[in-house]
Parts: C-alpha cells; structure tokens; sequence
C-alpha cells in the first residue's frame, strides 16, 4: 500500500497544469505557463537557495557585517579602544588649556595680581647682601661638580620617565633649613616650606629656563623654572626675585631672595614644589634641606 500511495504521489506531482492569462473583457488568451507541481517545488527551491545566497554575501562581504553583534574583527576593536584613548588625552589637554586660558584672562582683566608694585621694591635695598655667602671649600666643590657636568639633565637617559628619571638627577638644594611643613596633596599642599635666616639666597634646583616671574596676593613673589624632561620647579613666597621670565639658570644659580611675601606665609621661609609631566612629586624624595 504505501509503494502505491507514493507512485500515485510522484504521478500526481509530474501531472502537467496550465497557467492561463486571459484578457478580462476579449477573453483572448495572452500567455499561459505549462507547469507541473514538481516544476513549482523545483523553482521555488532555486530561488530559495539565489536568494540566501545574495543575502549571506551581502552580509559578508559589505560592511554591513560590522552591524552583526561578534562579527566585528579584532583590529578594529583595537583601533577603537585606541581612538578613546587619544580622544580622552585630546579632552585632558583642552582642559590644560582652558584653565590657562582663564587664568591668562583673569590677569588681564586685572582680577589676579602679577605684578608687584614698583615703589614696594624699590623700597628695598639688597645691595649689601652677601649673596655668595659660601665657603672657598664649597666654591670649590662646585666648580667640580659643575666640570663633571653632574647638573646637566642631557646626561639622562630621555627615555627613562617618572620616579626612576628623578631619582638619576643630582638636585641642588633651594635652600638649607628646617622643614615646617611637608609634601601633602590632599590638603593642596603641592611642595615643602623651609625655614631658614632672613636675607637667604634661594637657589635653582636644576639647569632650565625661567618660564614665568611674577607676584600675586596669595604667593607673593613666585619664579617658575623649566628643565628637561618635563620638570618644572617652583619657588615662593620670595622677597625679591633676581631673575625674570627667558633667563638661562643653571643648577646651583641664586634667583631669589628668601622672604615673607603673600597672604599665605607667616614668616621668611620657601614654599618650594617640583613638578613632573603636570604631575607634583614630593621633594623631600630627591632633595635634602638641611
């Protein structure tokens, strides 16, 4: 029976239908399509298989592939983890320069103080300090010093940064002294006060380039120095300053005079802060002050 069923199947399946076009009004036959069942089934399964066909190489060879959850290659899941970081350092650097941008605008608009005024230095007469007020022994010991050129920062390797960079320097000490107050970044504390006696020279801490000398009520009198390698120094709270913005100092040069200067110092001391690729770093782990 069920050999049977299956031959009365296949002959129904190869039985021969007309499809027929007709006018609707002339009944005029306009065209008409000889098929049979297993014709239909064979049609439709070709089209079936042109069309995924089409749709998997549209998928796979356009780059609507990327619009698929995990198709998306792995060198460019790299390239966009690389693009959020330069987008992140590129919106860092904006900040950098909005904050100096509103801080040059503020001193313009004459909302911060930079300059001192002129007849409060010249007040002032430093011309009987004794500014090199330093043993024979030690000149000596820094001419050789200089002549070794341990104070050069050239002589470090640029491609060695952070702690490790410092730590190969040879700091001059600002200032000899007592240490009043140390290193504390969550107080906003960026450097270190030195004590020491009225009228003491401060000194640079490293070869560079002045980048900024100025006087504002919080501070006082403030000289900032640019070294190598990303490394800044900054010295406050200074009576006088020597030098001014583009000067040329190397490690060891007087630049200031200690003093009492702005809102914030309480007496003749050094608030002395270094900083390393924007970043503060606590003196006292490179620099001996007393």
């Amino acid at each position: 029976m069920g050999k049977i069923k299956d031959k009365d199947l296949l002959r129904r399946l190869r039985n021969k239908y007309r499809l027929v076009l007709m006018h609707d009004k002339s009944f005029e036959v306009e065209a008409s399509v000889k098929l049979s069942a297993l014709n239909v089934i064979i049609i439709a399964s070709t089209l079936f298989v042109v069309l995924a066909f089409m749709v998997y190489s549209l998928i796979a060879f356009t780059p609507l592939k990327y619009y698929l959850v995990g198709s998306a290659e792995v060198s460019t899941t790299r390239q966009v983890v690389r693009n959020n970081y330069v987008a992140d350092s590129i919106l860092k650097q904006l900040s950098y320069y909005e904050l100096y941008m509103n801080n040059l605008q503020s001193r313009l608009n004459g909302e911060i103080d930079s300059i001192a005024p002129f007849d409060s230095l010249k007040s002032q007469n430093y011309s009987s300090l004794k500014i090199d007020s330093i043993s024979a022994l030690e000149k000596d010991f820094r001419v050789q010093v200089e002549q070794e050129d341990l104070f050069n920062l050239t002589g470090v390797d640029a491609a060695a940064t952070g702690d490790k960079n410092l730590r190969s320097l040879h700091f001059f000490p600002p200032l000899k002294g007592t240490v009043t107050a140390t290193f504390n970044p969550k107080d906003a504390h960026y450097g270190v006060d030195v004590v020491a006696n009225e009228n003491t020279p401060i000194k640079a801490c490293l070869e560079g380039t002045v980048i900024d000398a100025y006087w504002n009520v919080e501070s006082g009198n403030v000289i900032v120095i640019q070294h190598d390698h990303g490394i800044i120094s900054m010295y406050k709270h200074n009576s006088v300053l020597l030098k001014k913005t583009g000067n040329f100092v190397r490690a060891g040069d007087v630049i200031a005079i200690i003093g009492n200067s702005g809102e914030l110092s309480t007496g003749p001391h050094l608030h002395f802060e270094l900083w390393e690729d924007k970043l503060p770093v606590n003196p006292l782990d490179f620099i001996l002050f007393n």
